[in-house]
């Protein structure tokens, strides 16, 4: 999980020779919805948003954790906006003209999948022949690793493969072979221009991408034992276009009316109990070492300069 993590954030848990989340409620109140719901219904979308650095990527990663601890087959999108920034390589793909491949970010994505499950989708196989090319095909019966392998290892069809394995998954939730987490941060990207760049093509918008494509068609469909849980991030807006953290202002009507329905979770900042918390952490990790920060007075300094935010916490305490 931790492919998603910040280089400071990454920095953080080398320093304090461990990795640690803040129980908050925002995780625990999808938890416990998790724990009751009817996985015979189609999937379920959970949209977390609150400011910026808020802590939504911990919130998302503690539910995650819960998941993992249950068994469930983690589908993982680190940062959706990658795609429509990050220029790897983008190419045509071969079925639909009007859509674009990203073969890189397809590999990557394939090869974190295969990390995070190989052991729980070790005993599976494909349920049908995949043609890539006139001379490339997957034969229906091979093990669903070797599929992602061959992904991996033939980058041209990455992509391609990617939405091989998102049918795959879809089939054995609904044969009730696993359940599945559908883990997409920064969802709002979907409906933004992107930086991508092909001969003759002077603007490509992110539904133009297949990887894009791909996961919307799964995000609408009708897949029981199956959970989405989406966030929406202010980074990935102009800052012309942040006048709110409201899904409504980032996503506009049409990226709500196509989540729609979907349970909102607000990841607020945090309260005085959690920023105490977090103070006494780092204290004790001794992230804060500054005699007249452990003070009574030096606390509410803190938390009057971080402003309660989880991000300007750690910036305040930097020289401390």
């Amino acid at each position: 999980m931790l492919n998603w993590m910040s280089p400071h954030e990454k920095n953080m848990n080398k320093m304090f020779q461990e990795f640690s989340i803040l129980i908050r409620r925002p995780a625990l109140e999808v938890m416990d919805i998790l724990k009751r719901l009817n996985y015979n219904y189609p999937l379920t979308r959970f949209l977390l948003y609150g400011e910026m650095n808020a802590g939504k990527k911990f919130t998302m990663t503690h539910i995650m954790h819960y998941c993992r601890s249950q068994n469930w087959v983690l589908l993982t999108v680190p940062w959706a906006n990658e795609w429509n920034c990050k220029r790897l390589d983008v190419s045509f793909n071969h079925h639909k003209e009007s859509l674009f491949d990203l073969p890189v970010h397809s590999k990557i994505l394939l090869e974190d999948f295969l990390l995070k499950n190989m052991s729980l989708i070790k005993e599976f196989t494909t349920s049908t022949t995949y043609e890539f090319s006139e001379h490339e095909a997957s034969e229906q019966g091979i093990p669903l690793t070797d599929l992602i392998s061959f992904g991996i290892t033939r980058m041209k069809f990455a992509n391609d493969v990617v939405g091989a394995l998102l049918k795959e998954l879809q089939i054995l939730a609904n044969n009730d072979k696993i359940k599945l987490l559908v883990t997409i941060r920064g969802i709002n990207s979907f409906w933004r221009k992107t930086g991508q760049k092909k001969e003759k093509v002077q603007e490509i918008h992110a539904q133009q991408l297949t990887l894009v494509n791909q996961f919307m068609e799964l995000l609408q469909s009708d897949t029981k034992n199956a959970v989405a849980m989406c966030s929406t991030e202010s980074w990935v807006n102009d800052v012309t276009d942040r006048k709110s953290y409201l899904p409504t202002e980032l996503m506009g009507k049409e990226g709500v009316d196509f989540l729609e329905p979907f349970l909102p979770i607000e990841v607020p900042k945090y309260g005085n109990a959690e920023l105490q918390s977090v103070m006494d952490y780092y204290i004790d990790r001794r992230w804060i070492q500054a005699p007249e920060a452990k003070t009574l007075v030096g606390r509410a300094q803190i938390k009057f300069l971080s402003g309660h935010n989880p991000y300007q916490l750690y910036r305040v305490c930097v020289p401390l």
